[in-house]
């Protein structure tokens, strides 16, 4: 079981729906008003770490090694080895269908940027921002 805070999430037909209920929110949010969801629901840190399993996941797609994506993003290699696997075992295909080929160019020079801000925190919340 997930654990949020010191209370196990009860893996209920309750929670289950309210998951699904939130999943048909999300998908009919417009751009704008995603980045407010983003924004307002999530922290930082939080944010972070959402880009960095994305990038890593798009990475992967694009023919680089758990290690290599390591080292690149700032992510335990663990980490790395745990989303290739989902990679590899087809988990994130419709997330990657998400990218559209007109917008490939876009998300790798943000992808880019990304990468040169590791090292700098301000840079990275700045470009964080930026990108959602």
């Amino acid at each position: 079981m997930t654990r949020i805070s010191k209370n196990a999430v009860e893996d209920s037909e309750d929670y289950k729906f309210a998951y699904k209920q939130l999943s048909r929110f999300l998908a009919g949010l417009q751009d704008k008003n995603a980045h407010f969801f983003i924004d307002e629901l999530l922290s930082e840190s939080e944010q972070v770490m959402l880009v960095k399993r994305f990038t890593a996941i798009y990475l992967f797609q694009e023919g680089h090694n758990p290690y290599r994506v390591s080292q690149m993003i700032g992510v335990s290699e663990s980490t790395a080895q745990r989303l290739h696997h989902g990679y590899r075992e087809g988990i994130y295909n419709n997330l990657l269908k998400c990218i559209k080929k007109s917008e490939k160019a876009e998300f790798l020079t943000v992808l880019q940027d990304f990468l040169l801000s590791k090292a700098d925190a301000k840079a990275r919340t700045r470009l964080l921002k930026k990108a959602l």
